[in-house]
């Protein structure tokens, strides 16, 4: 009987410590709709990311109309290193990657989304789940069950995503100012 019952307590405390890594994780955001955001020809971005105590410099050319949403990461010598697709599809890296990125596709699309997607229209887009979005100073936050995920950031030749539960940090520049200084053109949180 004790080996019955220290059996059904072990396997009572894995299904708990299961059910809370489960409880831990964010579920995906819902993505604005593609045909809410004007068609915008390609553009030339400078890329900055930074996860951790690494850093990349990459050339993105985005580009995006009412069907996709692309990107296109790239060496600072002109290789293509990875594509990132959102269409009618979800978020996808196309399997030609020679870069493996920090992130998944999902959230990598999804970030972008916060930062090109006015502020109303992800409103809009988030009601009925656990996604909500908060105006400040100079951009705005994101919030999942209330807790802050990322603050998306704009300055005059910069856009800043930190995402705050993981960590990375993505810094997009137009590609007219990519050899000034970041910390002058992106100032702290």
């Amino acid at each position: 009987m004790s080996r019955t019952l220290t059996c059904l307590r072990s396997i009572g405390l894995m299904l708990l410590l299961l059910l809370t890594g489960c409880a831990g994780r964010l579920e995906q955001s819902p993505l604005p709709d593609l045909a809410g955001l004007a068609p915008e020809p390609r553009r030339v971005e400078h890329l900055i990311i930074e996860s951790g105590d690494q850093r990349k410099d990459l050339l993105g050319v985005l580009q995006h109309d009412q069907n996709a949403l692309r990107m296109g990461l790239f060496s600072l010598q002109g290789q293509r290193l990875l594509t990132l697709v959102q269409d009618r599809d979800g978020a996808r890296f196309l399997p030609d990657a020679v870069f493996k990125p920090p992130f998944s596709a999902d959230w990598f699309a999804s970030r972008l989304a916060w930062a090109l997607w006015p502020a109303d229209q992800l409103q809009a887009d988030f009601a009925g789940s656990a996604w909500s979005v908060e105006r400040e100073n100079a951009g705005h936050s994101i919030f999942y069950r209330h807790n802050r995920v990322t603050q998306i950031r704009f300055h005059d030749h910069c856009t800043m995503i930190n995402d705050i539960q993981t960590g990375h940090r993505v810094y997009i520049i137009p590609i007219e100012f990519a050899q000034q200084n970041k910390e002058r053109l992106c100032p702290a949180l």
